[in-house]
């Protein structure tokens, strides 16, 4: 006899999955190293707050560069703006708590030490099934969580790594006013079509953004944004892992343990928040209705949030068509083009769309404002199969950015 139906081991995204469970029936607990955790690190180190300084400093940077705005003595309270982030993570910790009011939440460092058995702080509770959903870390500190708790604006920083977030937390302070010197892999964006890549760097550098190569002896005072490395140290199983210590999974997140899944960062597969959402929500439509379903990788979009011009993309770039070698025909959109690019000083965008011999899309990749919203457009016709002709009968609301991306597809 269990003690749950199903134990969560870290209080990720996979709390979705973990509210359909609890409302069909199945006993479910969530392990959670501490509460002020709960949400992981998207709530509180990713996604959440970093976007919440971006909006911050840009707006900031807008004001102070308006051509037709006249402001004086604008600045931005970092300390404040660090305030605002921990009520807006309490905020919405207090209502994952809330819509999991079905659920225990076990705080207290969990570990798998047997099948179907989770240990927190010497306490042992076991689980029909299991679904891992530990995370990831940075390797090495001072890092972006570090910049996340500055609250004095410092007069320079000094950013070293290979993860493109890198490029992210550049922005923030870089528009923000401070001198930024980034040591950042450009090799770590070979996946962008040349151009994109070329330009977003360039965009980056007249917000003063001073790229160096990485040094022999590694530079002072540096935070590192290096790719982070699985939480694996508490999965006490000899589950079967890849070289670089996620666990391998099979079409249902399953691992080499019956029973026992794993999602998220975990397992490697995209190490996005929004993946690690999907997973868990069809773990948990397996469990309770016997059949989940898997979404291919290619088919989850990614967003890299840089300022004033960000990058998306979903479906197959140019490089991968080019690996696979896959016959492809490219359509290209410049954003100069069209009313709007000027309207949301944009102008500099562009977008690169990849279709099959018969007209259907392979996959899009886009530089511009507010990337991340467009690519929702061109994710939703990727999962419709959407061709070039129906892609092109669209009728999208005028002017929009979204709208500039079919207007010149014939």
């Amino acid at each position: 006899m269990y003690d749950y139906d199903v134990i969560i081991l870290g209080g990720g995204l996979a709390y979705v999955g973990a509210e359909l469970l609890w409302k069909a029936g199945l006993k479910t607990a969530i392990v959670e190293r501490e509460q002020a955790h709960l949400g992981g690190v998207c709530l509180h180190e990713g996604c959440i707050p970093t976007k919440l300084y971006l909006f911050e400093a840009r707006k900031l940077f807008e004001l102070k560069n308006s051509p037709l705005i006249s402001v004086k003595d604008i600045s931005l309270n970092l300390k404040n703006l660090k305030e605002k982030k921990q009520k807006l993570t309490k905020t919405l910790r207090d209502q994952i708590e809330k819509l999991l009011k079905g659920v225990d939440f076990i705080y207290g460092y969990g570990e798998l030490v047997e099948p179907h058995v989770v240990e927190v702080e010497g306490r042992r509770i076991s689980g029909r099934y299991i679904i891992l959903n530990t995370g990831k870390s940075y390797p090495q500190e001072p890092n972006g969580n570090d910049l996340l708790e500055l609250e004095e604006l410092p007069d320079s920083l000094k950013l070293a790594g290979d993860d493109p977030i890198l490029l992210e937390f550049a922005c923030i302070y870089a528009l923000m006013g401070v001198s930024i010197e980034a040591y950042f892999e450009e090799k770590s964006l070979e996946f962008m079509h040349p151009s994109i890549k070329t330009r977003l760097l360039k965009s980056l550098k007249d917000l003063g953004v001073l790229f160096k190569p990485m040094p022999d002896t590694p530079p002072e005072a540096v935070y590192w944004l290096k790719k982070r490395v699985p939480n694996s140290q508490c999965i006490r199983l000899d589950l079967a892992r890849d070289e670089k210590g996620h666990i391998l999974v099979d079409r249902s997140y399953e691992t080499s343990l019956r029973d026992h899944y794993a999602v998220g960062d975990i397992n490697g597969i995209v190490e996005l928040a929004h993946a690690s959402r999907l997973q868990s929500f069809s773990v948990a439509q397996k469990l309770i209705k016997g059949k989940g379903f898997f979404t291919p990788p290619y088919k989850i979009p990614y967003v890299l949030y840089t300022q004033p011009l960000s990058y998306a993309k979903v479906g197959l770039t140019r490089k991968e068509l080019e690996e696979k070698k896959v016959e492809f025909s490219e359509r290209s959109v410049s954003l100069r083009a069209f009313a709007v690019g000027s309207i949301y000083h944009t102008e500099e965008g562009m977008a690169f769309l990849y279709f099959d011999k018969k007209g259907f899309l392979l996959g899009g990749e886009l530089l511009s404002r507010d990337a991340g919203e467009i690519i929702s457009l061109l994710t939703t016709s990727l999962f419709s199969e959407l061709n070039l002709d129906m892609l092109s009968r669209l009728c999208l609301p005028h002017p929009t950015l979204a709208e500039s991306l079919f207007l010149r597809l014939l």
